[in-house]
């Protein structure tokens, strides 16, 4: 039915290309004299609207008695009645515009100064020039409130965004996206844990930051409230760019050339060489055991000492494995894009080629952009938009993190000064191998693996495809009235393989799994609004619509252990043999209304009602099961006290506004067949006959129902000194209840908990953005801003509302004695473990033998820093623009596992102590046990996650018009920009502060990851 429907949009568009003109308005918009790209220009009173192009130009139609209102950031804005006129020029003045028009949900633009709640508005320029390669890392430090955390994966690495901090314990705590009004999926395709294991992508990532014109955060539940079951953790809207009027083909080529290199925390001790118990290896055996640990004896270049080859090396500081094993990385970015379009239609087109070489050895990414965009005027009241991208994405050997196995990052950071990891290469033919072809084991331990067998011998690769596209058609059909209908799809295809090759000391004739995963989301929305002024003092902006949303998950694969034939790395040579199958559907359909009334232009209030009906929650089981539907509401009021009483000549805008909503999270709403038990066929059968069981692991819950968030919101915006200075500071106080858990039961149910709706969850906090331009003349202008954000979260009630002290375990870290746990009265994502015994002065107590004591199980501290402060700079002069950027977060906790291993093998530079004296009544001989004890006690290896980063430089020149006019190019411009320039401060010793390994709800746990980089990226960019 829905590609009937799909065909039908698209015909209907092409056939009423020659349909009915009208009065078609076009000129120039200017400011100095110089055009201005991207002014705003609608239609007073309707939703009809156009931007002008590359060179300032714009055309639009308009109806009788027409006044058209021009709009520009930074710049006063105009209204111009149309009469009979056919060409009006524009000079825009600088000053305060107080009329920005924002992109809000479901892609309604709303004029700023109307809005009750909080949008934070991102200027993706520079996004491109100074890339990340997932897109949503470049909002961070630039969006008050707004989290964004990255694993320490390298280049195919997901990202966590959290919005005014973590709603769920078990659910997402991630924003949706939303790009040209069509919900994509932003899954995260696999992450490390205890055990190891890699990160897999996400979906936001494959967006090109090239093709995006605007980001709008909605940052609260009143601004998402119209996406329900979807809006408690925000929504990030996107919108991509779209063609102009311009006479023929507007060409656009970008190129970029990006270095990476690895920023080095590490700073271990350089004094000791390997070796245990002060004493260095003397046989090929004692090398072997010996090899990970620096209790040897002091270096001595001069000597030379056994190693695990039999060969033996000079006992001496053998340098920086850091900068022998990992890569300079390297990135080549190339877009193409044409735009063109006349009084009718209009299209942009891009093509783009990302080639990635990553710091890991053997490790990269590929990804392919083309998107296209057209808008058509049909008619005079019938106008059309279709967009469409397509993403191909190939990863290479997507690096293993935390635990050991198949981790080149635990060995290459964990040798002894006196071990080249050079010597760990084996045949230079097959990286990482001795002789027989099998991996070249450099220490006694099976579960360490090479790194060179590691990184070039192992397979971890993924090939994406992706398809994300809308029709969207809207009919003027009289005097504000229209009606707007649009489909939109995201479907994707993920191919995997995850190999450990034969030979691996670990799996001696290794495994082997392949897989493919097939999700698509389809949305079909009709919306039927009224917009328009009914008199000078009073306008009305209302609509109402339905959304019906489809989503499938599909997964094959196949895996096994044990190749028959040595090298043969194909599923039909394992000797054990299975295949998976996967598949879910489910379904929401929703009715939602929006009114919004403003007073004398000053005074507004607005409400919205969403309501959904859940498939996963309608039990197949008459008269089973509770409500299979939920509402949820906003409403809220803005005053413009600027326009309302007569404020000083400083004051330039003053509004206050309040608001009220409920959400919810994606949780049981989008995970189908949780109500009622669930089979499978197991395997071959038995005995001839089929095997089949219950393949739930949790038992059903016939009445779960979706979490339900409910906020209240504050807000002030003010301007001053004729638009010199901007304040914008919101206070927000969020609930959480009905949150989803899985509590444990006794295995001798079958079962390893139960789904139950019982969570409770509070977050309160502020945000402030402060903007200025303390020096602006002809040539030169100087802007700053600066965001602060604090949200205090706390866990009210877990299980049982009437006991206070229950927690929730979410990770454990591979050394045993470091947990994360959620803990009613504390804030989320609590960093826990072992402290030391101490006494009442506060002094460690030593046992009998003079060892540290493991003592009480404590919780240190959240995961997650509460305080985010981000300060940004920018300088025009002329044709020359410079800006920096400073993020940094505080209060926030993090276990290093890394430095817990490195006290354990003598590696932390803490560890000289006592080596040649000992330690109390430890001989310096035995020194390393005292060390040893420490790796079990959390409290030493636990640290303040606080950071000041330079996080971004950029510097970019445009090439002046009147050379340009000379030339056959319509501009030029060429730029220099860094990411991650340099961690400023940090309290976390050796490790970037950052360094996690997931992006679920378990932060605050690091260990062996790929270490931070710092990219420099030379732009050139040319239009024609």
């Amino acid at each position: 039915m829905s590609k009937k429907l799909l065909t039908t949009l698209c015909f209907a568009m092409l056939l009423a290309f020659p349909l009915v003109a009208q009065q078609t308005v076009t000129g120039t918009v200017t400011s100095d004299g110089e055009s201005l790209i991207g002014v705003n220009i609608i239609e007073k009173g309707t939703s009809n609207g156009v931007l002008t192009d590359l060179d300032g130009n714009y055309s639009i139609k308009v109806g009788e008695d027409a006044t058209l209102v021009f709009s520009y950031t930074g710049y006063e804005t105009q209204e111009v009645a149309v009469g009979s006129q056919t060409k009006i020029d524009v000079e825009l003045s600088a000053g305060v515009n107080l009329d920005e028009v924002v992109v809000t949900a479901l892609g309604i633009q709303k004029e700023k100064k109307a809005l009750t709640y909080s949008v934070s508005e991102v200027d993706p320029a520079g996004f491109a020039e100074a890339r990340e390669m997932n897109v949503v890392n470049s909002l961070s430090g630039k969006v008050a409130g707004v989290n964004v955390s990255t694993t320490s994966t390298g280049a195919a690495g997901s990202s966590r965004v959290v919005i005014r901090g973590n709603n769920s314990l078990s659910g997402t705590n991630q924003p949706l996206y939303v790009v040209d009004g069509i919900p994509i999926d932003n899954t995260n395709l696999g992450s490390a844990g205890m055990w190891g294991g890699s990160d897999g992508g996400d979906g936001i990532s494959s967006i090109n930051p090239e093709d995006i014109e605007t980001i709008s955060v909605l940052k609260g539940a009143s601004a998402a409230a119209l996406y329900g079951y979807r809006s408690a953790n925000g929504v990030i809207l996107i919108t991509t760019k779209s063609g102009r009027k311009r006479k023929g083909i507007g060409v656009e080529f970008n190129s970029s050339v990006r270095t990476e290199s690895l920023i080095n925390t590490y700073d271990f001790q350089r004094e000791y060489g390997h070796g245990r118990n002060g004493t260095a290896p003397t046989t090929v055996d004692q090398a072997l055991e010996e090899q990970l640990y620096a209790w040897g004896e002091p270096l001595d270049a001069n000597r030379n000492v056994m190693q695990f080859d039999g060969v033996e090396r000079p006992y001496g500081d053998a340098g920086d494995n850091i900068d022998r094993f990992y890569e300079t990385g390297l990135t080549f970015i190339n877009t193409l894009t044409l735009t063109g379009g006349s009084d009718k239609v209009n299209f942009r087109f891009s093509a783009s080629n990302l080639d990635n070489s990553d710091i890991m050895p053997n490790s990269g990414l590929t990804r392919r952009n083309f998107t296209l965009r057209t808008n058509a005027q049909l008619s005079e009241r019938f106008s059309a938009s279709v967009s469409a991208m397509y993403v191909h994405e190939q990863a290479d050997n997507r690096p293993r993190l935390s635990d050991s196995p198949g981790n080149a990052n635990y060995t290459a950071w964990s040798l002894p000064a006196t071990i080249d990891v050079e010597t760990l290469q084996g045949d230079p033919n097959k990286l990482g191998a001795g002789e027989d072809g099998t991996e070249l084991q450099f220490n006694d331990n099976v579960f360490v693996t090479n790194p060179y067998w590691a990184a070039h011998q192992f397979d971890n690769d993924s090939k994406k495809d992706r398809l994300m596209g809308k029709v969207q058609l809207q009919y003027d059909i009289v005097g504000g009235l229209y009606a707007r209908g649009r489909i939109g799809l995201d479907r994707f295809t993920n191919r995997t393989r995850n190999l450990t090759p034969y030979g691996t000391a670990y799996s001696p004739r290794g495994q082997l799994s392949e897989g493919q995963r097939e999700v698509q989301e389809l949305n079909t929305e009709l919306l039927l609004g009224y917009d328009q002024d009914l008199t000078d003092n009073i306008s009305i902006s209302v609509f109402a619509g339905g959304n019906q949303q489809r989503n499938f998950s599909e997964s094959l694969g196949g895996s096994g252990n044990n190749f028959n034939i040595p090298f043969l790395h194909a599923i039909g040579n394992l000797q054990n043999q299975s295949v998976n199958y996967g598949f879910s559907e489910w379904q929401v359909n929703s009715l939602f209304g929006s009114a919004e009334v403003g007073l004398m232009r000053a005074f507004y209030v607005n409400g919205t009602y969403r309501n959904d009906w859940f498939s996963t929650l309608t039990s197949p089981i008459e008269g089973a099961g509770g409500d299979n539907n939920q509402g949820y509401y906003s409403a809220g009021v803005s005053a413009v006290l600027s326009d309302l009483l007569v404020m000083p000549r400083t004051i330039d805008f003053l509004k206050l506004r309040a608001s009220y909503a409920t959400g919810s999270g994606p949780g049981v709403a989008a995970s189908p067949y949780q109500l009622n038990l669930t089979y499978g066929i197991f395997g071959q059968g038995h005995l001839g006959q089929a095997l089949g069981g219950i393949t739930n692991g949790s038992i059903p819950n016939a009445n779960l129902i979706p979490l339900l968030t409910k906020e209240l919101e504050f807000g002030l915006d003010m301007r001053l000194f004729t638009g010199r200075l901007g304040i914008d500071l919101t206070y927000y106080d969020r609930t959480t209840e009905n949150d989803i858990i899985s509590a444990a039961v006794s295995s001798t149910s079958g079962f390893g908990s139960k789904i139950v709706n019982l969570g409770e969850m509070s977050n309160k906090g502020i945000e402030l953005l402060l903007t200025g331009t303390p020096i602006k003349t002809q040539d030169f202008t100087w802007d700053i801003n600066l965001n602060y954000a604090y949200n205090d979260n706390v866990v009210v009630s877990l299980l049982d509302p009437e006991n206070d002290e229950e927690t929730i375990r979410g990770d454990e870290s591979r050394t045993r004695s470091a947990y994360i746990e959620h803990v009613e009265g504390l804030p989320y994502s609590q960093v826990a473990g072992f402290a030391y015994v101490r006494d009442e002065a506060g002094e460690i107590v030593l046992d009998d033998n003079g060892l540290p004591q493991q003592g009480e199980f404590t919780h240190f501290g959240t995961g997650v820093a509460p305080t985010m402060v981000g300060f940004g700079s920018t300088f025009r002069y002329k044709n020359f623009s410079l800006n920096f950027l400073i993020d940094s977060r505080w209060g926030g906790k993090i276990y290093s596992a890394t430095n817990a291993f490195a006290y354990l093998r003598g590696l932390h530079k803490e560890t000289l102590e006592g080596r040649e004296t000992g330690i109390g009544s430890i001989p310096a001989e035995d020194v390393e046990d005292y060390y040893g004890r420490i790796y079990s006690i959390t409290e030493q290896f636990v640290y303040d996650a606080d950071y000041i980063k330079l996080r971004q430089v950029q510097f970019t020149y445009n090439l002046p018009s009147s050379v340009i006019a000379n030339l056959p190019i319509s501009g030029l411009n060429v730029g220099i920009g860094a990411r991650n320039v340099g961690l400023l401060y940090s309290a976390a010793d050796n490790i970037d502060p950052e360094s996690t390994y997931n992006v679920g709800n378990a932060q605050g746990l690091e260990m062996f990851g790929v270490p931070a980089t710092r990219s420099i990226q030379f732009n050139l960019g040319v239009r024609f």
